[in-house]
């Protein structure tokens, strides 16, 4: 099953932290994990941000950031250029971040569910009708394999 992922969900697969089983079995149930070629900034930012407040160190920081585009982890990027337009309507009809709604338009254009630990935003794209399935990272283990 193809599911898209956003920055705060492939963080949980290197760092120790709340919902990091459910995150990784994104990976053990060997889905086709995709995004938006933005994660790679958004992945780097929270772990300068994590190194920053102390919460990781930077040896741990570094790899991170080094092996998030491995195929291992995303098997795709979908190129932020065919995504623009879409995000910037869904951020101006739902009031969020352009930069998270490229996640959704990457979920809507592939017709994936969108996993993300943001429930405000998945209770956002809900309420404004935008046709993608959001699911809480809480119960990413709930869908099926591949």
């Amino acid at each position: 099953m193809i599911v898209v992922v956003d920055p705060g969900v492939a963080l949980k697969w290197f760092v120790e932290e709340p919902l990091r089983p459910q995150a990784r079995s994104l990976l053990a149930n060997r889905h086709e994990v995709i995004a938006p070629d933005i994660l790679i900034a958004g992945v780097a930012e929270l772990a300068r941000q994590k190194a920053r407040r102390g919460e990781i160190t930077l040896e741990q920081a570094e790899p991170i950031v080094r092996n998030i585009a491995l195929p291992a982890f995303i098997s795709a990027f979908v190129e932020s250029p065919q995504l623009r337009n879409r995000a910037f309507a869904i951020a101006l009809q739902c009031g969020r971040p352009v930069h998270e709604c490229f996640y959704a338009a990457c979920a809507e254009a592939a017709k994936a569910p969108l996993v993300s630990a943001d429930e405000e935003f998945l209770q956002a794209l809900e309420n404004e009708g935008i046709p993608v399935r959001g699911v809480p990272l809480a119960q990413a283990e709930e869908l099926a394999g591949p």
